[in-house]
């Protein structure tokens, strides 16, 4: 515990820092602007640590700028990690809340998440110095220490998370698709992201047509990907699935009066991995428990 006139310095200091952070919470970032008559943003699904490789500036910044809270709060006032933990994260799940009611920023579980783990690694970094954690130089050694773990969990999650967004199970080749107007595939969750090439073909009675064709990817509904094909081209296209539950592909022609084709050539689809299915599981659990489709 910090006593006299170090207590006294880190207190200060640290409501500074406070202060700071509220500031750059609320007002930083041209938010008085960018969130100025918005409706309240929010969500509740949590889509693991935002931690990603390369390192993301913005997620960098969420993750260290609350590691100070771990370092020094403990070392004011006497608490265990359950107890530092719960505190912390009520307290910053009100900031969050009053980020969304002012509509200066908006309720972000994923942000509860980086910004706990962040303090859960202060409190860490100060709990592996024993010793003149009431001086300067365990000051230092705590901040060193900090450094350490922080650059381990980058690296750490943000490998986890890559295997998670970018990684695969078996790739599976479907057969060639002709397409005249739609097609519809059910996916039942099971798969990640989709290669392959697409080609527009005239009839023959329209061999000498310019117009050109669009092929549109949906996944659950959603428009996700398009190409713009003129007559006897082709292009590869790629584009992610998520575990989506249906594939949906729609042919436009400029003319509706021609009549072309689409081929779709060496289309894969790659399976998630065993870490997506469980992630996606526990994702389709949430949503049942707050009531969102």
């Amino acid at each position: 515990m910090y006593k006299g006139k170090l207590r006294i310095m880190i207190v200060m200091l640290l409501a500074l820092y406070t202060v700071l952070i509220l500031y750059f919470l609320f007002i930083g970032f041209n938010r008085t602007f960018s969130f100025q008559d918005s409706n309240m943003r929010y969500n509740l699904i949590p889509s693991g640590i935002p931690l990603h490789l390369p390192i993301r500036i913005f997620e960098l910044g969420n993750f260290v700028a609350f590691i100070p809270f771990g370092m020094f709060i403990p070392l004011l006032f006497r608490s265990n990690f359950i107890r530092f933990i719960t505190l912390f994260i009520l307290s910053i799940t009100i900031v969050e809340i009053l980020q969304m009611l002012s509509r200066l920023g908006s309720f972000d579980i994923n942000d509860i998440i980086i910004n706990t783990l962040g303090a859960a690694v202060g409190f860490g970094a100060q709990r592996l110095v024993r010793r003149d954690r009431d001086k300067i130089k365990g000051i230092f050694r705590i901040l060193l220490i900090a450094i350490v773990i922080s650059i381990g969990t980058v690296f750490v999650v943000g490998g986890i998370n890559n295997y998670l967004d970018e990684g695969g199970g078996e790739v599976v080749t479907l057969n060639e698709l002709t397409l005249t107007d739609e097609f519809k595939y059910n996916l039942n969750g099971k798969y990640i992201r989709m290669v392959g090439i697409a080609a527009v073909l005239d009839d023959e009675i329209n061999s000498a047509s310019n117009e050109r064709s669009d092929i549109i990817f949906f996944v659950d509904g959603a428009e996700i990907y398009s190409l713009g094909l003129s007559a006897k081209s082709e292009e590869t296209f790629q584009f992610p699935l998520n575990g989506a539950n249906e594939l949906t592909i729609k042919l436009n022609n400029d003319d509706p009066d021609l009549t072309k084709k689409a081929v779709m050539l060496d289309m894969t689809l790659t399976e998630v991995n065993i870490g997506q299915k469980l992630i996606n599981g526990d994702k389709e659990k949430i949503r049942s428990l707050v009531g969102m489709n």
